[in-house]
């Protein structure tokens, strides 16, 4: 584990026009503007920063440090720019990037056009190096990236899968009920996720060309829009324009499941969150997640989680 990320995001919160309100909650000072960040640190060390807020006025902040950095940004709206060691950088609203940083300085410039909105993932340098260079034997994988540059991004357009994922945590950090070891379930989720995207191989053993590949994720993000009311499997095919052989056998491949049982998991997934949160009861998670026989849901519910989904608040 990396024992400087806390210290680091605690330059940022030191250096920002924020004060701690609660344990895992800063507020904007109201002569700066209004709104709040929300911060939790997850057992393995995980920064998970969520921030919501309005300036009455641009703002701007700057720290420095030595230490090694890596975050997974998420810009959902407004503007942040921020200047790391001499190079400009602007995540625009609807994507994401992967940040690595070393031996940097770096100034914020936080427009005050419109509410900022932004959700981030702080990475322990020695996950990522477990999470991302599993395959390779003793080198770097963080160094092999910045080749010894202070900053490198890597940009990515987040799909529906990941934005589910976003989404859950965001209310799992605003709530006053969080399952701290959920919260660190979905955070692994969503970092494999883009890792994934960013670094895994096209699986040329499988036939699949990277095109292949990003038609078979494209597939993957019309179920999870869909779920309520699924696609057939040629109708998904053509939505995704791939055949429906390599589509059955791509996905297999490449998500280590059928189609269909993709589309449970996922479902399943949603439902817990529904619950969990309190968003929805039982009927209406059934309903929102595409079963049209409660009890049927309810089956399916206990066979994934062990449980019955009206015992899901209780629980959690």
């Amino acid at each position: 584990m990396d024992a400087s990320l806390d210290a680091i995001y605690q330059l940022y919160f030191d250096t920002a026009p924020v004060s701690r309100v609660g344990p895992t909650t800063y507020a904007v000072a109201p002569s700066a503007g209004s709104g709040s960040i929300h911060r939790m640190s997850t057992y393995s060390g995980i920064e998970i920063v969520y921030s919501e807020y309005r300036l009455h006025s641009r703002q701007l902040n700057r720290f420095a440090t030595r230490e090694r950095m890596i975050e997974l940004q998420f810009a959902l709206s407004g503007r942040r720019s921020a200047c790391v060691s001499g190079l400009d950088f602007t995540l625009e609203s609807g994507k994401g990037a992967l940040l690595l940083m070393q031996d940097f300085d770096v100034e914020f410039d936080i427009g005050c056009e419109e509410t900022f909105r932004s959700f981030t993932l702080g990475i322990p340098v020695e996950l990522f190096e477990y999470a991302a260079a599993r395959d390779r034997q003793g080198d770097s994988h963080f160094e092999r990236l910045t080749k010894g540059l202070a900053f490198r991004t890597l940009e990515f357009v987040p799909d529906e899968r990941g934005l589910m994922l976003v989404r859950r945590l965001i209310e799992d950090a605003q709530g006053a009920s969080r399952a701290p070891l959920l919260m660190e379930s979905a955070a692994y989720e969503l970092l494999n996720l883009y890792l994934t995207q960013l670094f895994e191989p096209t699986p040329v053993r499988e036939g699949l060309s990277r095109e292949d590949v990003r038609r078979l994720r494209r597939a993957a993000e019309i179920l999870e829009a869909q779920m309520r009311n699924p696609p057939s499997l040629l109708a998904l095919a053509r939505l995704a324009c791939i055949n429906d052989y390599k589509l059955k056998k791509g996905f297999k491949a490449l998500y280590g499941t059928t189609v269909y049982e993709y589309l449970r998991q996922t479902r399943m997934k949603h439902a817990m969150n529904l619950l969990r949160t309190g968003a929805s009861n039982v009927t209406e998670a059934a309903i929102e997640t595409g079963y049209c026989n409660v009890s049927a849901f309810a089956e399916q519910f206990r066979k994934t989680y062990g449980i019955n989904p009206s015992a899901v608040k209780r629980i959690y």
